[in-house]
């Protein structure tokens, strides 16, 4: 007989009860055996012997192609969190017992969980399904149940519903779509309805809830107006199961991942292997924390806001003082890489002496101020006009002409747009001579993509307003002729020593944001080191524009269909895109050099071009054979950019996972920041930090007797983490950022045979910043490495890391890596401009004043530079394991005894520190060289030294105010200070005068006071 209860706690009545209950809705996957057969004879109270259990062969179950297709990410029902749940522990339990609240029977979990939802205020209501197998049909044949269970406010599940007989554990399901989270509506119980739960309850043991549970009865029809039920506060008598201690060590090797390669098997034995923690009983999760800002992903992709026309805006906005800092360094990198553009400056300089012999005459009109050398030598051989739509720089062209006393010939206008050509009339009609016969337009306005800079549209409109102002002239264009081209390409990380990294590729491929789509990202595919970088096949003309013939062009969206043949074999995962600037017989290209075509290789590896390529990432992967095509759908936009949309099949997908972050302050157009991709092909930096572990977890582990317990604090992909359990540690990795550990999370998953082959466990931690981690979520730890630095050192967190750790996570006897920094300056010769100044032979020193840092970020042996002294200076060293505390205001924090309080980021320094050193070779003080190292015991170090091979870091430059001549064997002082996330470097330097005048002072004081 049917055991259930009403909402009220009464036993049930078809025709009259009201409550929560099972429809054939509730059910899907393998029906058909639900209503047909009764329990096995000679097999009950057993749950091997019941027709639906438990799945069997679990966890390898999990990898089922049938289990998958049901719950997977892409199944019938996909599962936002798959886990094995155990009954409620005795402490849960206790919880609930001053609120007098007894379990309905099995399967009234819906009506459990909500009033425990309503007397619980920290129990939230878990919508999802239970997963069932039937055992006495062949492997694979699984029905999932609606079901509803309790959350902790930390992520931990409990399941208060009692069990059918002999089952101990479910496996829960929670929904991913909202379709599957509707709340259940209150029915009057069905004959239809108790029959269904009857058949379902008739699958397991026949007395799964015990003699006393509540029998259905059926309301005779004729009563059923006559006597309504009467409500009561009776509680139902129905006695939950008690679920016995479970062992779950035999799924300690479970990866929950719906794109997991076939199960490595025979690990089982001990405990070895990976899982992660935010899954399954053992389960530590937390909330997920907010992400700092800095950690959220770049806007620097196609599409975003890093376009010449917002970037100039900024500039002239009144609003930019806490952009002044970045704006100058973009500025000045552009001008910087645009003047040592060889191929560049080749192409101008040899068009304006082409244009030279034939119209010495003609007025030249120059579209933005470009890269400055070709506006310089236009002033020096043509009279002209320069059209800028900054004002600021504007001024710095004014500037630059006078200094180099060029300014004579070429005038400087400002103009709102440069794409509007009644501004553009307007202004050209105060300067250009009403008879010139031949005009020409030069511009140097393209980017990446060729299009984002606005070139096409600029050249019509300055182009149109010259076809009326002076109608009878000859319009010329530099470049005449710009070609946008496009090839099958594969850009993949594959291995990096030890390790698959291949689940990383899922960071490159196209998606979006609510707010803002990435499209191309600028990549300089000949500088790509340990990365599967090929162009797969001939390139084919994307659009083309022949500016002579100006009016012919649209600026119309143009959609069309595109196919590209692969010459050689591949996994095509991106459209590689270049372009071809022309000027009679005259080329200028971003073509990359692995794509040939008659380059002088040997002189174009030579060259620093400003340029990459715009990468197109794709939606996905696909295999390609020679002769094989793949087919696009292309949208140009000629004042904008472009995308691009695969149309034939993908081998791989990309997974739905990967999003561009996006939060109220802007929206990314990237979902990681570009060096991760420097650093997952960094192989010196892998190389010591695997180098420094193996040493310490050998020396740790023969001191224990035991094997190391490893935490990885801010993992990243996790290679750190792996590299310990190739030594047989005991691994624990965590990651604050939930896209960068899903990634891990498969690259866990991608090495889990090599950590099982090598003896070692690898655990991944629900997304959490490693400083919310306590001792009663994770054990104490013999080993705590990190790599949290940043070119700073400091930036991203490595002080409050390995602070934390130390005090909280790390044993008595354990190591920190690294447990030392040292911040290190060296007195530096180095001018931006001075290789372009020598070679011209002109004066560039305004652009020091008018994009003036106070630090630089480059890597130094990039430049022409000079050292001043042998070694450079230790400016600080701080020991992770006894980081100053915070002084109060106005306390002494100069090493040395000086009674003097420092002050950073608004507030006293941790630590300051006056260094000395002697000028060994006398030069011009330009600033210092600034880079760090960080110790990570037994001899072994990281560091962003400039000699050092590592790739992951540039260094930062201190510039000084103002350059000043410094002799041999001349004392010069620094000042450094540091605080929990930052590092300052001061030049201190008294000139005689400063000197003199504090002397009177003391002197005054003194015969005042005598």
């Amino acid at each position: 007989m049917l055991r259930l209860v009403d909402e009220d706690g009464q036993p049930a009545v078809i025709g009259l009860s009201r409550g929560l209950w099972l429809n054939l809705s509730d059910f899907v996957g393998e029906m058909k055996s639900l209503g047909k057969a009764e329990p096995t004879e000679g097999k009950q109270g057993s749950a091997e012997g019941s027709q639906l259990g438990f799945p069997r062969n679990w966890p390898a179950a999990y990898s089922s192609s049938s289990l998958k297709a049901l719950i997977g990410k892409r199944g019938v029902l996909p599962g936002k969190r798959v886990a094995v749940a155990g009954g409620p522990s005795e402490e849960e339990k206790k919880v609930l017992k001053p609120l007098s609240f007894e379990a309905r029977p099995f399967p009234q979990s819906f009506s459990n969980a909500q009033f425990i939802a309503k007397l619980q205020p920290g129990l939230s209501i878990v919508r999802g399904w239970v997963v069932w197998e039937w055992l006495d049909q062949e492997p694979g044949k699984f029905l999932a149940q609606r079901y509803w269970w309790n959350s902790h406010h930390d992520g931990r599940w409990v399941d208060f519903t009692p069990r059918p007989s002999g089952i101990d554990q479910l496996l829960l399901v929670e929904a991913e779509g909202e379709r599957d989270k509707e709340p259940k509506e209150l029915q009057v119980l069905s004959r239809a309805q108790a029959e269904l739960t009857n058949q379902l309850l008739s699958r397991f043991a026949p007395e799964p809830h015990g003699p006393h549970s509540p029998c259905v009865k059926e309301q005779p029809a004729q009563k059923l107006q006559a006597k309504p039920q009467a409500k009561s506060q009776a509680k139902p008598q129905a006695t939950p199961q008690a679920a016995k201690a479970l062992d779950y060590s035999k799924w300690s090797n479970i990866v929950d991942s719906d794109e997991e390669q076939d199960e490595q098997g025979g690990f089982r034995d001990e405990d070895v292997g990976v899982k992660d923690l935010a899954e399954g009983p053992r389960g530590t999760a937390k909330k997920e924390p907010p992400i700092p800002d800095y950690l959220l992903g770049s806007t620097n992709g196609g599409g975003g806001t890093n376009c010449l026309t917002s970037l100039v805006k900024m500039l002239d906005s009144e609003q930019t003082q806490e952009n002044a800092h970045q704006l100058a360094q973009v500025f000045g990198r552009t001008f910087h890489s645009a003047m040592l553009d060889k191929a560049r400056q080749d192409f101008y300089k040899k068009a304006l002496e082409a244009m030279k012999e034939v119209a010495k005459d003609a007025y030249v009109v120059i579209l933005g101020i470009g890269s400055l050398l070709p506006m310089l030598r236009v002033a020096h051989s043509f009279s002209g006009v320069l059209l800028e739509s900054s004002a600021k720089l504007a001024d710095l062209a004014q500037q630059l002409l006078s200094s180099n006393q060029v300014g004579t010939h070429l005038k400087v206008a400002v103009v709102k747009a440069l794409d509007d050509h009644e501004a553009v009339q307007e202004a050209l009609q105060q300067h250009v001579p009403a008879g010139s016969c031949t005009v020409v337009v030069l511009t140097e306005r393209m980017a990446h993509d060729l299009l984002s800079n606005g070139i096409v549209p600029c050249s019509l409109a300055v182009h149109e307003a010259l076809r009326k102002l002076v109608p009878s002239a000859r319009i010329r264009h530099i470049p005449q002729t710009v070609e946008l081209l496009v090839a099958p390409a594969e850009i993949r990380s594959d291995r990096l020593k030890d390790f698959d990294i291949r689940p990383f590729n899922a960071l490159r491929h196209t998606s979006s944001n609510d707010k803002a789509d990435f499209w191309w990202w600028p990549v300089r595919m000949d500088n790509q080191q340990n990365t599967v970088c090929s162009v797969l096949g001939p390139s084919k003309t994307l659009c083309g524009f022949d500016f002579d013939r100006a009016p012919e062009i649209a600026l119309d969206e143009v959609r069309r269909p595109l196919k590209l043949q692969a010459l050689q074999r591949g996994r095509c995962n991106c459209a590689a895109v270049w372009w071809v600037a022309k000027f009679q017989d005259l080329e200028y290209s971003t073509r990359p050099l692995m794509a040939g075509r008659g380059v002088d290789q040997k002189d174009r590896a030579q060259q620093r071009s400003e340029w990459k390529q715009a990468i197109h990432y794709l939606a996905g992967e696909t295999a390609l054979f020679p002769g094989d095509v793949i087919e696009l759908l292309v949208s140009i936009t000629p004042r904008f950019t472009f995308r691009m949309m695969q149309q034939s099949p993908m081998s791989v997908e990309a997974p739905l996972w990967v999003q561009a972050p996006t939060n109220s302050k802007f929206s990314a157009t990237l979902p990681i920041l570009p060096y991760h991709f420097l650093m997952m092909t960094d192989l010196e930096r892998l190389r010591v930090y695997q180098d420094a572990l193996r040493d310490a977890i050998r020396n740790q582990s023969k001191k224990l007797g035991r094997r190391c317990r490893v935490l990885d604090a801010g993992c990243g992909i996790g290679l750190l983490g792996l590299s310990a359990a190739l030594e047989g540690a005991e691994v624990w990795l965590c990651e604050a950022v939930p896209l960068m550990r899903h990634v891990c999370r498969e690259v866990v998953a991608a090495n889990a045979g090599l950590v099982a082959e090598k003896r070692g466990l690898v655990q991944l931690l629900p997304p959490m910043m490693s400083t919310r981690l306590h001792t009663e979520d994770v054990p104490k730890f013999d080993i705590v490495v990190s790599e949290v630095m940043d070119l700073w050192c400091l930036g991203e967190g490595i002080i409050p890391t390995m602070r934390h750790a130390h005090k909280k996570l790390l044993a008595e006897d354990g190591v920190m890596l690294p447990g030392k920094l040292q911040i290190y300056a060296q007195p530096l010769e180095l001018s931006l401009w001075s290789e372009v100044e020598q070679k011209e032979q002109l004066e560039l020193s305004m652009l020091t004043q008018q994009f003036k840092n106070k630090f630089s970020a480059l890597r130094i042996d990039q430049f022409a530079h000079r050292f001043l002294t042998e070694e450079p200076i230790l400016a600080l060293e701080i020991d992770l394991s006894d980081v100053p505390p915070q002084p109060a205001e106005g306390e002494a924090n100069i090493e040395g005894g000086v009674k003097l309080c420092i002050r950073m980021g608004g507030k006293p320094a941790l630590r300051a520190k006056v260094s000395s050193t002697k000028i060994d070779h006398r030069g011009m003080l330009s600033g210092y060289g600034i880079w760090w190292s960080a110790d990570l015991r037994n001899g072994h170090s990281v560091t962003s030294d400039p000699r050092n091979p590592q790739r992951s870091w540039k260094q930062l430059v201190r510039w000084l105010d103002q350059p000043r001549p410094v002799e041999q064997n001349e004392e010069i002082q620094v000042l450094a200070c540091f605080n929990d996330n930052q590092v300052n470097v001061e030049d201190i330097h008294l000139t005689r005068e400063m000197v003199e005048q504090y002397e009177k002072q003391q002197a005054a004081a003194m015969n005042a006071n005598s």
